[in-house]
């Protein structure tokens, strides 16, 4: 091969897109290993020859002694934040250090380290953002493996979101997306609250991909019942303005009926006029629901300043493994 040949090979080498694939992971060793054998195999399945590298965020900060079996990998880095970050603001903090990094037609991929995001779907999403020409792809669940408790509680959710949000919820952060846009949005402040609905709230054009949630590679699940309830608030908070505004037309209507209500009793509009047996209920509900719109606004206030300030200023250390 002549030195021309050689420098265009080497040339088309490094401007090849890479997939890169962002997980949180806690204590989940074994499963990554996995996951990162058959994302592999799925991808060339589905005839994506391009390079795979995994970028996983140890939400550990440390403590998981047996992270050190993916030192060898050589497609693997490892993010170590200075605390236990939870889920969805480990995959922000991996996707910020990223950021900086990616090539023009890199595509990022989000998914869990565990197996339950399942590796055959990896190219699906892929595919959809060419075929759909956007600059995001969402996994939509269609199955779920969680117990039926589980799925109970998570279908009241998505009633109530519906309801708070007016935006149905049907993914999570299993999600491709292009490097462009990635890019221009990874610093919204939304993302400090919650990545997955964030990926809603931004409103980018995005495909819907099918795909059924499967089942873990290993080891047990930690969510539980305070942890799906913990997890529920903050996928709300990237829309706590919206729900602000729908709450203070709820309260609005509810008053301005109430006060019409009770403006026409006393004036014996329906028959002889009540005495305060009947009307103290009426101002009750009314002062209740008023008092529980003003408390649900601080709430989210509250939450929404202090996972802010939890996400400033925290510094990214360089990745360790052989992707570097």
């Amino acid at each position: 091969m002549t030195d021309a040949h050689m420098a265009d090979a080497a040339s088309t080498l490094r401007d090849a897109p890479t997939l890169w694939v962002v997980s949180p992971m806690l204590h989940d060793t074994k499963s990554l290993i996995r996951l990162r054998t058959e994302t592999a195999t799925a991808c060339a399945g589905a005839g994506i020859m391009w390079p795979i590298r995994h970028l996983v965020v140890d939400d550990s900060a440390g403590t998981d002694h047996d992270i050190v079996c993916l030192a060898p990998l050589d497609n693997v880095e490892i993010l170590t934040p200075p605390f236990n970050l939870g889920h969805q603001r480990a995959i922000v903090f991996g996707l910020r250090h990223l950021a900086a990094r990616l090539g023009p037609d890199d595509i990022v991929v989000t998914m869990d380290s565990d197996g339950e995001d399942q590796p055959d779907d990896v190219p699906r999403l892929v595919a959809a953002l060419e075929a759909e020409q956007v600059p995001l792809a969402l996994a939509l669940r269609t199955k779920r493996s969680e117990p039926f408790r589980f799925r109970m509680m998570y279908l009241a959710f998505r009633l109530l979101f519906r309801v708070m949000t007016g935006t149905t919820v049907k993914s999570g952060n299993f999600a491709a997306q292009r490097a462009p846009s990635l890019q221009a949005t990874i610093d919204h402040p939304s993302f400090d609250l919650c990545y997955s609905s964030t990926l809603l709230a931004l409103r980018r054009p995005t495909a819907s991909v099918p795909c059924a949630r499967g089942h873990r590679f290993a080891g047990v699940s930690r969510m539980n019942s305070y942890a799906l309830v913990a997890h529920g608030m903050r996928m709300l908070l990237p829309f706590s303005e919206r729900i602000a505004v729908r709450m203070m037309v709820v309260a609005a209507a509810m008053f301005t009926t109430m006060s019409t209500y009770l403006v026409l009793l006393g004036l014996g509009v329906f028959g002889e006029r009540p005495g305060a047996t009947a009307i103290t209920p009426l101002v009750a509900i009314v002062a209740v629901f008023l008092a529980s719109f003003m408390g649900f606004v601080v709430l989210f206030s509250s939450f929404a300043q202090s996972s802010a300030i939890a996400m400033k200023g925290i510094g990214v250390p360089a990745p360790t493994g052989q992707g570097s």
